[in-house]
């Protein structure tokens, strides 16, 4: 259908396209710039996706045809509905919300395929943007982070803060608020207001985006409610058009988690035999190697066993060359050397195991290269003390082929209650294939306070590493022990609700049981580093509350078989309660100890 808004305004067509990913027509609406019939040249494209209960029919359809009157710009509004009489769309939400087989995250690249391939486009990345709104505004940052080797921009307009994501049999919590590590090289603007529904959780959003550091992000929260208006996405509109025309490089360095078995990210193909929720996780990817492990949730998630991970590079090496491929097992602390062929292209593939590992590939004479392990707390574990000074001793790993010679670490941390009295230690020598705990330690203060909502808690620390030739960088997050009250009226599940812990359902903790600990009647998420504590799951709560949006966490761990009795666990933990009409996550902090096999009540 062609279409004249009043005035001549400009043309916009209702289209369709046969989608092979949905085995049917797809509808859309394009808006086409007013000389896209008479100049031969190519536009860049902007992708709306719509919220909930919309199509690709859209109320602002006034704006955009606005917009691309006054900008060489196409816009295209896909449709998001997995069946046209289902309005929720994108197949995400709650478990009860996920119905379809059929993913978006395979139909974005179909779609933008067809509007490439009929319609003279820019088809590189750095002309191809997205603005979502709502739950198209979650889905914006998804698809972004899933594919930044394709988008280079991504604007969440009040987006939605967290959903499962996959197959009604499988299906794995997405929080924006801990994914942004994948959308570095993305352009990003996030837009919240003041009064909607959303507006608390996604400050959690925002404060994970601060936490991440290092992106090209911008924030605006505008006076009003959840809606979209004709300003937000004019702002929008506007902070596209600036990124096209300053497009960000695609990152040398880059993290990615993803949730499905198989992908491809910036030229690297996995697969896998992933076959539960839960992650596969990459990790300061460079042509010189990559940390790789699975995840059971994000942040920080158990690892998930009997998950076999195959990795294709792209072809950034010699072609038909030999190669040396360093696998540092972290979980086990052991190592294998590979000796390795490039194939006719240049690419160099590999295959590990669940656990976590670091990925070295260097060839003889290749510079060295050096990466974060490990690090530990008054040489005890991970947590800072709050308010006390403490000693933080980095493990360092060269995964590359050279010496490093004198190298110099420097540590930071964005966070203004953070102080490092010698931010920067000689570290001395680093051969390859050898971890090395360095000399000496850190001392920083950690001042920081607990969330009161759902933000991220862990401090993130940034690494800037040299030698007299190179330069390299890292990070790592760091938990705080928080002088909070004490939890005291301690209840320990192992099997009597037999819903949750199993054992012998006497409410005491015992070696081989799996317990939920609650403080009165609310399920805790437990935070812990403790060798006794070998196994974990996390339970999801929707809350009641007017939209359903914000789910709560609770921890499920498992005692290990050999634990001496009389062991003391020490545990940080946080339960929430959500307000109904607001939305508002409100969390409380407290620590407790436990002792195996000893009543708590004693």
């Amino acid at each position: 259908m062609l279409m004249m808004f009043p005035g001549g305004l400009l043309s916009q067509e209702d289209r369709s396209h046969f989608s092979e990913v949905f085995n049917r027509g797809k509808p859309y609406r394009i808006f086409l710039p007013e000389d896209y019939a008479t100049a031969e040249k190519s536009y860049p494209v902007i992708y709306y996706f719509h919220g909930n209960k919309g199509s690709h029919v859209s109320s602002l359809s006034d704006v955009m045809a606005a917009f691309v009157k006054e900008n060489p710009v196409i816009v295209v509004a896909w449709n998001g509905r997995s069946v046209d009489s289902d309005v929720r769309p994108y197949n995400i939400g709650y478990h009860s919300n996920i119905n379809y087989e059929t993913q978006f995250k395979d139909y974005f690249p179909e779609f933008v395929g067809h509007i490439d391939s009929n319609y003279r486009t820019l088809t590189d990345r750095a002309n191809r943007a997205i603005i979502g709104h709502s739950m198209g505004g979650i889905m914006s940052f998804f698809m972004a982070g899933k594919y930044p080797h394709m988008v280079g921009t991504a604007v969440n307009s009040k987006g939605s803060p967290e959903f499962f994501i996959g197959y009604p049999d499988n299906h794995t919590l997405y929080c924006v608020r801990y994914m942004f590590k994948n959308l570095h090289g993305v352009a990003l603007r996030f837009q919240n207001s003041t009064t909607g529904e959303l507006v608390y959780l996604n400050d959690e959003v925002h404060a994970g985006a601060l936490q991440e550091g290092n992106l090209a992000y911008e924030y605006q929260a505008y006076e009003g409610g959840h809606g979209l208006m004709p300003r937000d996405l004019n702002d929008a509109f506007e902070f596209v058009l600036a990124s096209f025309k300053k497009p960000l490089p695609a990152p040398g360095r880059w993290h990615h988690a993803d949730l499905y078995p198989d992908f491809e990210i910036w030229g690297y193909q996995v697969e896998s035999n992933l076959a539960e929720s839960g992650y596969i996780e990459m990790m300061g990817v460079t042509k010189g190697g990559m940390g790789i492990t699975t995840r059971k949730w994000q942040p920080h998630g158990r690892i998930i066993p009997g998950v076999q991970i195959n990795v294709k590079t792209p072809p950034l090496y010699e072609p038909n060359t030999a190669y040396t491929l360093l696998d540092y097992n972290v979980t086990h602390d052991s190592k294998e050397m590979l000796n390795l062929m490039s194939d006719v292209e240049g690419s160099i593939g590999f295959s590990v195991n669940h656990e976590r590992h670091q990925i070295g590939i260097y060839k003889k004479k290749d510079p060295a290269e050096i990466v974060y392990l490990a690090h530990k707390v008054n040489g005890k574990n991970i947590f800072l003390e709050q308010y006390e000074t403490c000693s933080l001793k980095l493990r360092l790993l060269n995964r590359g082929g050279g010496t490093a010679k004198n190298v110099r670490v420097e540590i930071s941390c964005s966070h203004p209650d953070v102080s490092i009295a010698n931010p920067v230690v000689e570290a001395g020598e680093l051969v390859p294939g050898e971890p090395v705990w360095i000399i000496p330690d850190f001392e920083i203060t950690a001042s920081s306070q607990p969330p009161a909502n759902g933000a991220p808690f862990r401090l993130k620390f940034h690494l800037a590493i040299s030698d007299k030739s190179n330069t390299w960088s890292d990070e790592f997050e760091a938990p705080v022990m928080y002088d909070v009250p004490e939890f005291t009226n301690i209840g320990i599940d192992d099997g009597d609700s037999e819903i949750f812990g199993s054992g012998n359902g006497n409410n005491i903790a015992e070696p081989g049981e799996s317990i939920m600990i609650y403080e009165v009647s609310h399920r805790t998420r437990l935070y812990y580093d403790d060798p006794y504590v070998d196994g974990e799951r996390i339970h999801v709560d929707l809350q009641p509350d007017k939209w359903g949006d914000g789910y709560a966490v609770s921890s499920v761990i498992h005692i290990s078989e050999d634990c001496p009795i009389g062991h003391q666990i020490q545990f940080l933990a946080s339960y929430e309660v959500k307000e109904w009409k607001t939305i508002k996550r409100n969390v409380t902090w407290g620590t407790f100890t436990i002792t195996v096999g000893v009543d708590t009540d004693q």
